[in-house]
Protein backbone atom coordinates (compact mmCIF):
# COMPACT_ATOMS: atom_id res chain seq x y z
CA UNK A 1 0.00 0.00 0.00
CA UNK A 2 0.68 3.67 -0.85
CA UNK A 3 2.68 4.33 2.52
CA UNK A 4 1.53 7.97 2.69
CA UNK A 5 -2.15 6.63 2.97
CA UNK A 6 -3.50 6.21 6.35
CA UNK A 7 -5.91 4.21 7.43
CA UNK A 8 -7.93 3.67 10.93
CA UNK A 9 -10.84 0.79 11.49
CA UNK A 10 -13.46 3.08 13.04
CA UNK A 11 -16.43 1.86 14.51
CA UNK A 12 -18.21 -1.77 16.09
CA UNK A 13 -18.45 -2.42 11.77
CA UNK A 14 -14.83 -1.81 12.03
CA UNK A 15 -15.17 0.84 8.97
CA UNK A 16 -12.44 1.85 7.44
CA UNK A 17 -11.51 5.56 7.46
CA UNK A 18 -8.86 6.73 4.94
CA UNK A 19 -6.49 9.62 5.48
CA UNK A 20 -5.27 10.19 1.65
CA UNK A 21 -2.56 13.80 1.76
CA UNK A 22 -2.96 16.41 -1.15
CA UNK A 23 -0.04 18.22 -2.76
CA UNK A 24 1.39 20.58 0.02
CA UNK A 25 1.12 24.17 -0.44
CA UNK A 26 1.61 26.98 1.76
CA UNK A 27 -1.00 26.55 4.33
CA UNK A 28 -0.14 25.07 8.00
CA UNK A 29 0.04 21.23 7.80
CA UNK A 30 0.12 18.75 4.97
CA UNK A 31 -3.29 19.39 3.34
CA UNK A 32 -5.57 15.87 3.00
CA UNK A 33 -9.19 14.18 2.26
CA UNK A 34 -10.86 12.16 5.19
CA UNK A 35 -13.24 9.53 3.39
CA UNK A 36 -16.05 7.60 5.36
CA UNK A 37 -15.18 9.08 8.89
CA UNK A 38 -17.58 6.43 10.26
CA UNK A 39 -17.26 6.82 14.19
CA UNK A 40 -14.62 7.02 16.56
CA UNK A 41 -13.92 11.26 15.85
CA UNK A 42 -10.89 11.32 18.67
CA UNK A 43 -9.32 8.43 16.85
CA UNK A 44 -9.07 10.41 13.71
CA UNK A 45 -8.61 13.75 15.03
CA UNK A 46 -5.70 12.92 16.96
CA UNK A 47 -4.08 10.27 13.79
CA UNK A 48 -4.63 14.41 11.63
CA UNK A 49 -2.93 15.71 14.59
CA UNK A 50 0.25 13.39 14.80
CA UNK A 51 0.47 13.54 11.24
CA UNK A 52 0.00 17.21 11.20
CA UNK A 53 -2.53 16.83 8.60
CA UNK A 54 -5.59 18.84 7.62
CA UNK A 55 -8.57 18.30 5.87
CA UNK A 56 -9.41 20.25 2.88
CA UNK A 57 -12.65 17.54 1.94
CA UNK A 58 -14.25 15.28 3.78
CA UNK A 59 -15.84 12.62 1.63
CA UNK A 60 -18.10 10.15 2.26
CA UNK A 61 -18.50 7.21 -0.23
CA UNK A 62 -22.03 6.68 0.82
CA UNK A 63 -24.40 7.33 3.47
CA UNK A 64 -24.80 4.55 5.31
CA UNK A 65 -24.60 5.65 9.60
CA UNK A 66 -20.60 3.67 9.54
CA UNK A 67 -19.22 5.85 7.40
CA UNK A 68 -20.55 9.47 8.36
CA UNK A 69 -21.14 9.08 12.04
CA UNK A 70 -17.91 10.97 12.77
CA UNK A 71 -18.53 13.82 10.83
CA UNK A 72 -20.45 16.23 12.77
CA UNK A 73 -18.03 16.18 15.63
CA UNK A 74 -14.91 16.56 12.70
CA UNK A 75 -17.03 19.46 11.90
CA UNK A 76 -17.14 20.32 15.43
CA UNK A 77 -13.55 20.22 15.75
CA UNK A 78 -12.79 22.73 13.18
CA UNK A 79 -15.24 24.96 14.79
CA UNK A 80 -13.09 24.97 18.15
CA UNK A 81 -9.61 25.47 16.21
CA UNK A 82 -8.67 21.93 17.17
CA UNK A 83 -6.92 22.89 13.64
CA UNK A 84 -5.84 26.37 13.96
CA UNK A 85 -7.39 28.80 11.49
CA UNK A 86 -7.43 26.14 9.00
CA UNK A 87 -11.07 26.72 7.14
CA UNK A 88 -13.95 24.21 7.94
CA UNK A 89 -13.18 21.03 5.17
CA UNK A 90 -15.96 20.83 2.24
CA UNK A 91 -18.32 18.14 2.73
CA UNK A 92 -18.56 15.65 0.13
CA UNK A 93 -21.55 13.13 -0.97
CA UNK A 94 -23.54 12.01 -3.53
CA UNK A 95 -26.67 13.59 -3.90
CA UNK A 96 -28.59 10.28 -3.34
CA UNK A 97 -27.35 9.38 -0.10
CA UNK A 98 -27.09 13.49 1.16
CA UNK A 99 -30.09 12.85 3.37
CA UNK A 100 -28.55 10.48 5.51
CA UNK A 101 -26.39 13.42 6.54
CA UNK A 102 -29.36 14.63 8.19
CA UNK A 103 -28.50 18.21 9.97
CA UNK A 104 -25.48 18.57 8.04
CA UNK A 105 -26.14 20.53 4.67
CA UNK A 106 -23.46 19.04 2.65
CA UNK A 107 -21.27 21.64 0.29
CA UNK A 108 -20.46 19.16 -2.35
CA UNK A 109 -22.89 16.94 -4.59
CA UNK A 110 -21.09 14.57 -6.73
CA UNK A 111 -21.74 14.11 -9.68
CA UNK A 112 -20.40 11.42 -12.28
CA UNK A 113 -17.00 12.61 -13.51
CA UNK A 114 -16.35 15.24 -11.30
CA UNK A 115 -12.59 16.09 -9.53
CA UNK A 116 -11.92 16.66 -6.61
CA UNK A 117 -7.97 17.20 -5.97
CA UNK A 118 -6.92 14.03 -7.47
CA UNK A 119 -9.90 11.98 -7.36
CA UNK A 120 -12.62 11.61 -10.25
CA UNK A 121 -15.89 10.82 -8.85
CA UNK A 122 -16.88 7.33 -10.27
CA UNK A 123 -20.59 6.97 -9.77
CA UNK A 124 -21.72 2.99 -8.60
CA UNK A 125 -25.18 2.40 -7.52
CA UNK A 126 -26.34 -0.74 -6.07
CA UNK A 127 -25.13 -0.68 -2.36
CA UNK A 128 -27.02 2.52 -2.08
CA UNK A 129 -28.42 4.64 -4.50
CA UNK A 130 -25.79 7.25 -4.39
CA UNK A 131 -22.71 5.31 -3.83
CA UNK A 132 -19.34 6.44 -5.13
CA UNK A 133 -15.76 5.66 -5.62
CA UNK A 134 -13.28 7.38 -5.45
CA UNK A 135 -10.26 7.19 -8.58
CA UNK A 136 -6.45 8.65 -8.68
CA UNK A 137 -5.56 7.65 -11.84
CA UNK A 138 -1.70 9.62 -11.26
CA UNK A 139 -1.33 7.00 -8.42
CA UNK A 140 -3.37 4.06 -9.08
CA UNK A 141 -5.51 4.31 -5.91
CA UNK A 142 -9.30 3.57 -6.10
CA UNK A 143 -11.60 3.64 -3.20
CA UNK A 144 -14.68 1.43 -3.25
CA UNK A 145 -16.59 2.31 -0.73
CA UNK A 146 -19.10 -0.64 0.18
CA UNK A 147 -19.00 -1.66 -3.36
CA UNK A 148 -16.27 -3.71 -3.78
CA UNK A 149 -14.55 -5.87 -1.27
CA UNK A 150 -11.46 -7.66 -1.44
CA UNK A 151 -13.41 -11.41 -2.58
CA UNK A 152 -16.40 -10.14 -2.11
CA UNK A 153 -19.20 -6.78 -2.63
CA UNK A 154 -21.71 -4.81 -0.43
CA UNK A 155 -25.12 -6.33 0.28
CA UNK A 156 -28.30 -5.46 -1.27
CA UNK A 157 -31.05 -5.73 0.76
CA UNK A 158 -31.30 -2.72 2.16
CA UNK A 159 -33.14 0.31 1.52
CA UNK A 160 -31.95 1.55 -1.67
CA UNK A 161 -29.93 -1.49 -2.68
CA UNK A 162 -30.37 -3.18 -6.27
CA UNK A 163 -28.90 -6.46 -7.42
CA UNK A 164 -28.50 -5.42 -10.86
CA UNK A 165 -27.46 -1.97 -10.67
CA UNK A 166 -24.28 -3.49 -8.13
CA UNK A 167 -23.42 -5.94 -10.80
CA UNK A 168 -23.28 -3.25 -13.62
CA UNK A 169 -21.12 -1.30 -10.69
CA UNK A 170 -19.04 -4.55 -10.65
CA UNK A 171 -18.31 -4.98 -14.02
CA UNK A 172 -17.50 -1.53 -14.12
CA UNK A 173 -14.74 -1.61 -11.33
CA UNK A 174 -13.57 -4.11 -12.77
CA UNK A 175 -12.71 -3.12 -16.17
CA UNK A 176 -10.48 -0.22 -15.06
CA UNK A 177 -6.42 -1.08 -15.39
CA UNK A 178 -5.67 -3.72 -13.28
CA UNK A 179 -2.73 -2.35 -10.90
CA UNK A 180 -5.48 -0.35 -9.66
CA UNK A 181 -4.69 -0.47 -5.97
CA UNK A 182 -8.47 -1.03 -4.13
CA UNK A 183 -9.19 0.23 -0.71
CA UNK A 184 -12.41 -0.96 0.05
CA UNK A 185 -14.92 0.47 3.25
CA UNK A 186 -14.22 -2.78 4.75
CA UNK A 187 -11.48 -5.58 4.82
CA UNK A 188 -7.99 -5.40 3.42
CA UNK A 189 -6.84 -3.81 0.53
CA UNK A 190 -7.04 -5.73 -2.77
CA UNK A 191 -6.07 -4.79 -6.41
CA UNK A 192 -7.87 -5.04 -9.74
CA UNK A 193 -6.06 -7.50 -11.44
CA UNK A 194 -6.64 -9.77 -7.95
CA UNK A 195 -10.41 -9.03 -8.28
CA UNK A 196 -10.92 -9.99 -11.73
CA UNK A 197 -9.38 -13.91 -10.83
CA UNK A 198 -11.10 -14.35 -7.40
CA UNK A 199 -13.79 -12.60 -6.73
CA UNK A 200 -17.15 -14.80 -7.17
CA UNK A 201 -19.33 -11.88 -8.43
CA UNK A 202 -17.27 -11.89 -11.40
CA UNK A 203 -14.84 -14.78 -11.48
CA UNK A 204 -14.62 -17.00 -14.42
Amino acid sequence: MNNKINRLVVGYIETNCWLYPLEADESEGQPCIVIDPGDEPDQIINRLKELNWVPRYIFATHGHYDHVTALPDLLEAFEKGAFGPAPKPQVGIHSKDAYNLKKIKPDILFEEGDVFGPLKILHVPGHTQGCVAFLDEKTSVLFTGDTLFKGSWGRTDLPGGNEEMIYQSLRRLLSLPEDLLVLPGHGPASTIKEERVSNPKLAP
